[in-house]
């Protein structure tokens, strides 16, 4: 009787202790907070920025291409003898901002940015439906020798400033979607050009993931009021390969600074005005 006794006790004890587990592993749960990740795969959606940010301590290596429009024929082999780029590199100062520095060929134009994250998209303990990040970015047109020489030359003259808040949202495990407020500022503009020295635009992109590795991602930067220029528009996938993250993609500019691509697209999507281009990038850990 008085095993059986003491069977019993231990039967008792043993169910307590697993209730114990089971009920402050669902208070574990229920206290954890769960974040949402690779809203975009890359740190660019196609030209414009991502709210992906360089992790921390990490260098990554970016070059973009792009070639000539499609409907410039077989003789310049629709766009391919034609070509520009772009270089960068991103670096994490931690899990929040990152800073990076750019050179664009064709335009001779320097840019330095800094983007910071806010906040993130998350659920659980904290719940909060969006990720906001903020990007700003300085822009310098290179001059030469000759320009300094000029009396009318101003260092700040070739200046560019743009600002961004970058809203996203990851609607489900496959689809994302984010809004671009933009704000570009040009120091000095040619009276005669399409600029104006103030512009403002609401850019949306989105991405669909098809696979594991593949998605399709697509942009448009509809400009506020200056009807006079093209608004950019833009397509094209998405492709991780290990380290690497290729981006293939077709716009109706061929620009890959802000400042250009947005106030300076002077080219119809519709009617056949294409670039084809693509991204790629390079990751390098830093330090562990």
């Amino acid at each position: 009787m008085k095993n059986k006794s003491l069977f019993f006790l231990f039967l008792f004890l043993s169910f307590k202790v697993v209730a114990q587990e089971n009920l402050l592993s669902l208070l574990n749960e229920k206290n954890e907070t769960e974040y949402a990740s690779y809203i975009f795969k890359g740190t660019k959606i196609v030209n414009g920025q991502s709210v992906e940010i360089t992790s921390k301590n990490e260098l990554k290596f970016n070059i973009q291409h792009r070639f000539g429009p499609i409907n410039s024929g077989f003789y310049n082999l629709y766009g391919l003898d034609y070509a520009q780029v772009r270089f960068s590199f991103d670096y994490g100062v931690n899990n929040w901002m990152a800073i990076g520095i750019g050179r664009s060929s064709v335009s001779k134009t320097l840019d330095g940015n800094l983007k910071i994250k806010l906040i993130r998209q998350s659920k659980g303990n904290k719940n909060f439906p969006l990720t906001v990040v903020v990007n700003s970015a300085l822009y310098l047109n290179q001059y030469t020798v000759e320009d300094r020489r000029k009396s009318s030359f101003l260092f700040t003259d070739q200046l560019i400033y743009s600002h961004q808040i970058l809203i996203a949202r990851k609607v489900n495990r496959d689809f994302s979607v984010q809004i671009l407020p933009t704000f570009i500022h040009y120091n000095l503009i040619d009276k005669s050009s399409r600029k104006n020295n103030d512009n403002v635009s609401i850019g949306i992109g989105c991405r669909y993931k098809l696979s594991n590795r593949v998605s399709v991602n697509a942009e448009t930067f509809p400009q506020i009021y200056n009807s006079m220029n093209d608004n950019v528009m833009s397509f094209g996938f998405d492709i991780e390969t290990g380290g690497h993250v290729f981006q293939l993609h077709l716009s109706n500019s061929p620009a890959m600074i802000e400042p250009i691509f947005i106030t300076e697209t002077i080219s119809n999507f519709f009617n056949g005005n294409i670039y084809f281009g693509f991204n790629i990038s390079r990751v390098f850990t830093i330090k562990n």
